[in-house]
């Protein structure tokens, strides 16, 4: 009779035991941190990858289009706002850039900074609208101090960490052409940025 009772007291406690366990895998998997699909969050560093069409335009000179390849850092200093920073390599096709071994619309480097503004980043698309300052730092010509562009775009997020943006700006050279005439930039660019 004990061991009967021993026997049934094991197969109990046993039974009891397989049914707590899903229970228990069910906590564990509440328990743990899933990170949502969102473009971005305060402390969020955002490292993107693209390439571009960016034309310079004169009412004077046959100006070429570039090709461009930017890498870049942006990081959300608050919920909504992240500052950018990063470097630019273009190539040129059309236009006169043979006439131009310097200054506009040649083949160069550049290093750009500003600030973008998200509208819903903590959401899995967000419009962001903001400026940056940019530089050349190869073939420059001695008067050439820089343009400023105003941009705006679109950024969605693939899953947890990859979002995919689509954004085009507009913007003027601080320097003005041979003519005295102003030189507008337009930009536009896709590519792909990590969130860590």
């Amino acid at each position: 009779m004990r061991v009967v009772l021993i026997v049934l007291l094991l197969f109990t406690h046993g039974a009891r035991a397989n049914a707590q366990a899903p229970e228990e895998t069910k906590q564990e998997i509440a328990d743990e941190e899933i990170e949502p699909r969102i473009v971005g969050k305060p402390g969020a560093l955002l490292v993107g990858f693209s390439g571009y069409v960016d034309k310079f335009s004169s009412s004077e000179d046959p100006l070429p289009a570039l090709f461009t390849f930017q890498t870049d850092v942006a990081w959300f200093f608050t919920r909504k706002i992240a500052f950018q920073g990063g470097f630019i390599g273009t190539a040129t096709l059309g236009g006169d850039s043979e006439d131009y071994p310097e200054g506009f619309g040649v083949p160069a480097l550049y290093a750009f900074g500003g600030a973008l503004y998200y509208f819903t980043p903590q959401s899995m698309a967000s419009f962001y609208a903001g400026g940056e300052y940019r530089a050349q730092l190869t073939q420059r010509a001695d008067s050439d101090a820089g343009a400023i562009i105003a941009k705006g775009g679109l950024q969605g997020a693939m899953s947890s960490r990859v979002s995919v943006f689509l954004e085009g700006g507009y913007g003027f050279g601080f320097t003005r052409g041979d003519e005295d005439e102003l030189i507008s930039r337009y930009v536009g660019s896709i590519g792909l940025r990590v969130r860590f």
